[in-house]
């Protein structure tokens, strides 16, 4: 009896299933370009404003599921599709070895420097944890800083389109009062609030296509439900204008010489 049996331990059964899961990943990522691509096909063909409620009864997904898929192929569709099909032999070969989550993470680097960033990190032997740790450290110690920027889409009232952007810390405000270079906890909070302002819109549409649809099942509950939104709405500018809070007191300070006796 010369053949070998591999013992079950628990360290055996994990490297089996974190295989499993990496394998999962790889065949989620190109599944999610191939949806991303049909979405980008179906939005061109939808007259405008039945994007949102063909997503919803359709397929159901949301605006955010949505743009996330389409962004997907945007950025690794055609790279990916070329470096499948001659084998993995181009230059692209690196983003075959991404998982869905990887691919996710490595949207916030430039598409010029991502594929250098994929082979000088060795990103295929990096759990996902371990690769957002590594691109916190990049955003912390680069010379350039990735800002947002939230605009709203003219012909799209309710969507708002959110660009990175590469800034260099030695470059000047063309016009007003000198100002310091940001700290690492400014952009940190910067980004946070680009990411809030994104959730926020967001969730807005979705709440523009269960109005939607509750116009049409039932409009008293309709009704109900858009002034309890604007009356959110309302609040939260109103909170905005005023936060934070200025502290007031009518506690009148006093100044007391204090005497060292020795």
């Amino acid at each position: 009896m010369n053949e070998q049996i591999t013992e079950r331990t628990p360290v055996v059964i994990a490297a089996e299933i974190n295989r499993i899961k990496q394998q999962t990943c790889k065949i989620m990522l190109t599944n999610a370009i191939e949806v991303g691509k049909r979405l980008k096909e179906a939005k061109a063909l939808l007259p405008h404003g039945e994007w949102g409620k063909w997503l919803i009864e359709s397929v159901s997904y949301s605006q955010r599921t949505a743009n996330r898929l389409m962004q997907l192929f945007e950025e690794y569709g055609d790279k990916l599709f070329a470096s499948i099909g001659d084998g993995g032999s181009s230059n692209s070969s690196a983003l075959t070895n991404l998982t869905y989550y990887q691919a996710l993470l490595l949207l916030g680097i430039p598409e010029d420097e991502r594929e250098k960033f994929i082979l000088q990190h060795d990103v295929k032997d990096m759990t996902s944890r371990e690769l957002d740790q590594t691109l916190k450290e990049r955003n912390q110690t680069a010379p350039e800083k990735v800002q947002a920027q939230v605009t709203p889409i003219p012909n799209n009232p309710q969507d708002i389109k959110i660009e990175y952007i590469t800034v260099k810390k030695t470059d000047k405000p063309k016009s007003g009062p000198k100002t310091a270079v940001p700290s690492t906890f400014t952009t940190e909070y910067e980004e946070k609030c680009a990411a809030c302002c994104k959730t926020i819109a967001d969730t807005f549409y979705e709440l523009l296509i269960a109005l939607g649809q509750l116009a049409r099942l039932d409009p008293a509950v309709k009704e109900k439900c858009s002034k309890d939104a604007s009356r959110l709405a309302e609040n939260m500018v109103e909170r905005l204008k005023e936060w934070p809070p200025v502290v007031k007191t009518n506690m009148k300070v006093e100044t007391y010489a204090i005497h060292e006796r020795w």
